[in-house]
């Protein structure tokens, strides 16, 4: 994923699942932490 502040490549520090349809993925970069949400079918 995309650092929406400076646009390079985000580091993943950890993923997980929030019950059994959505899964988080959660990343770090300029010194900020943002979550993608992934809807599973």
């Amino acid at each position: 994923m995309k650092c929406p502040v400076c646009g390079k490549e985000a580091k993943m520090i950890k993923e997980w699942d929030l019950g059994p349809k959505v899964h988080i993925k959660l990343y770090e970069c300029c010194g900020k932490k943002f979550r993608e949400y992934i809807r599973k079918r």
